[in-house]
């Protein structure tokens, strides 16, 4: 969907077709919440990338996109252990394993990339599957 999303021209890119939603701020969406899981992972103060997110090019943000996933997809492979702490989502923090953490960041923007699908058909472009193992069989050229 990347590549759907990098060739669409800039009034397609900010149109708001479902309801106040554009591709952009899908996009946006998701990779501010892949930066969040990060940020929070890493124990990092540095909250500099959401201002970089938001102002991002296109292509800056598919990129950075594209980074978080490879990050994500890597730390998933390895079964992490332990736990974490949680403050962002109610007033009081609490500890997840490690594990369910960063499952819900996969599965959260698994969701955002099913909006994003379904803005792109809006705009009448050839969207491929959204499900997982369709997505082996076509890499496979089966």
């Amino acid at each position: 969907m990347r590549q759907i999303v990098e060739e669409l021209r800039e009034k397609e890119y900010t149109k708001k077709v479902m309801g106040k939603n554009s591709v952009k701020s899908i996009c946006t969406h998701i990779v501010l919440a892949l930066a969040t899981c990060f940020l929070l992972a890493d124990e990092s103060g540095n909250q500099s990338v959401y201002d970089w997110i938001r102002a991002a090019s296109k292509l800056e943000l598919l990129d950075k996109w594209n980074q978080l996933d490879e990050r994500l997809s890597s730390i998933i492979r390895e079964i992490p252990q332990g736990t974490i702490e949680v403050p962002h989502i109610s007033e009081e923090t609490f500890e997840i394993e490690l594990m369910d953490f960063y499952l819900q960041y996969l599965l959260h923007t698994t969701h955002h990339r099913g909006q994003l699908a379904m803005a792109l058909r809006i705009l009448k472009k050839n969207v491929p599957g959204t499900d997982y193992l369709m997505y082996f069989r076509d890499s496979a050229g089966l």
